[in-house]
């Protein structure tokens, strides 16, 4: 093969690279040119976490630093008029819903934000829920269990059976009190349910705050109980029983959109996935926008 064929072959080879590259990010969802009034659609799926733990090959997860970047993006496009949050969630870190429910209440002092929840929006899931503008609530949902709860296995007489000792060193009275080595003295068991309460408190609060209920009212329909969307809405937990459609109408009344909206999903996939996923199936959409772009019309024959 000699130098001029070798130039040719490495070109090629990096011209469809770049046009593999290309179709993925031009057309990832969100980042392509729309026309017209959106609404942004951000998913929270999954355990609520401050660390989802995740790599390339990631599982369904929702952490704050994933959600706020996608919110940063839905508030700094000029034609995004509202957000959608659609909510499967059955809640998980109290520091996580917490980061997750400030950036909302943050987010709809500029642009409406209407929160749908889906198969299950419980605990963290509606707490962050409940900071939206709008609450819309499918008619399967099972929303509520409002509640705070800390385990800690104990399996000291496993061990006995087995013959296993543990001997423990600490600095500090209560610093064994979770290893599950031994049961929890009262006054440990107390001390965690000082902190259990202190974070239910603060739930009630922002719920009934969140809500424009009185926190008695919130106290009384709390207790960890779960509840179908029908009755949610009866207990003021929700504003609304609808699919997701009804949801985005009405994201897009809030927003002052004539018409049917355009909608942007932001979604986060493992970049592999992403790549190799769609990537691939994008790539003749590449190859003919370059095409286009460059004033050459694709021909027959």
């Amino acid at each position: 093969m000699n130098r001029s064929l070798l130039i040719v072959v490495a070109v090629t080879v990096a011209l469809i690279g770049i046009s593999i590259l290309g179709a993925f990010l031009i057309s990832k969802p969100g980042d392509g040119i729309i026309a017209g009034d959106r609404v942004a659609v951000i998913k929270i799926s999954g355990v609520i976490s401050m660390d989802s733990g995740e790599g390339v090959f990631s599982t369904e997860a929702t952490t704050p630093e994933e959600f706020k970047s996608q919110l940063d993006r839905a508030l700094s496009d000029g034609s995004v008029k509202a957000i959608l949050i659609e909510i499967n969630s059955p809640g998980g870190s109290v520091v996580a819903s917490e980061e997750i429910a400030e950036a909302i209440k943050e987010a709809k002092q500029k642009k409406p934000v209407v929160a749908w929840l889906g198969e299950i929006a419980t605990s963290g899931g509606y707490y962050v829920a409940s900071a939206s503008s709008y609450i819309v609530a499918d008619p399967g949902t099972i929303t509520g269990s409002i509640g705070v709860i800390s385990v800690f296995p104990e399996y000291s007489r496993l061990l006995e059976k087995l013959g296993i000792n543990m001997t423990v060193i600490k600095a500090g009275e209560y610093k064994d009190f979770s290893t599950g080595y031994r049961p929890l003295t009262e006054e440990e068991r107390r001390m965690v349910e000082d902190i259990i309460y202190d974070f239910y408190e603060q739930f009630i609060a922002e719920v009934a705050q969140n809500r424009n209920l009185s926190v008695e009212h919130v106290k009384r329909i709390a207790e960890g109980r779960i509840y179908s969307a029908k009755r949610a809405k009866e207990l003021g937990l929700v504003d609304e029983v609808g699919t997701r459609r009804v949801a985005v109408e009405k994201a897009a009344e809030l927003a002052g959109i004539k018409g049917k909206p355009q909608l942007v999903t932001y979604e986060r996939k493992p970049f592999l996935k992403e790549l190799f996923g769609t990537g691939m199936e994008r790539l003749g959409y590449g190859f003919a926008k370059a095409l286009l772009d460059r004033g050459v019309t694709p021909a027959l024959g």
